[in-house]
């Protein structure tokens, strides 16, 4: 158990040393030595330009580094339209066709139609809150809106579905 927690010690002190070398070099600066310096072999401790410290963060950035492809995406990153983008649209209206009426021109009688009250009598071209009735067959209705196409029919209960 001792011995373990000395491990642990030793592994956190030296990562610590490690951190320090790393903060140490990134923030010396070197200051250019006469050649005769140099040439007698003695150490330069001083840089004259700082240490690119940020240069791993540039290769990462524009190599795409944590992208599969490693190219960049072709989605802009916009908070701002993610915001807008992430409302809630309204909830789509129930629609239901109660009847057809045959005649020069057909109607239909639908429920659940968003701003009425009850069954409305629509005909072809008639729009109710973005909802318009494009069409209407000797046994559909066709209403287009909201991003949907809704194929309605009448229900005939006495047949099995």
């Amino acid at each position: 158990m001792i011995a373990a927690r000395a491990w642990e010690f030793c592994a956190t002190l030296l990562a610590m040393l490690g951190v320090v070398a790393i903060a140490r070099a990134a923030t010396s600066r070197t200051k250019s030595l006469p050649p005769l310096a140099l040439s007698r072999g003695e150490p330069r401790f001083e840089r004259s330009a700082p240490y690119p410290a940020d240069s791993l963060l540039l290769v990462t950035v524009q190599h795409d580094l944590f992208r599969a492809d490693r190219h960049p995406s072709t989605v802009s990153y916009a908070p701002a339209q993610l915001a807008v983008a992430s409302q809630p649209s309204p909830p789509k209206p129930a629609l239901v066709l109660v009847g057809l009426v045959a005649g020069n021109q057909a109607t239909g009688v639908l429920e659940g139609l968003p701003g009425a009250d009850g069954p409305r009598v629509v005909r072809v071209g008639d729009v109710f809150s973005g909802l318009r009735i494009t069409g209407i067959g000797k046994d559909r209705v066709l209403v287009v809106g909201m991003d949907t196409t809704w194929v309605l029919k009448v229900k005939e209960p006495w047949k099995q579905q």
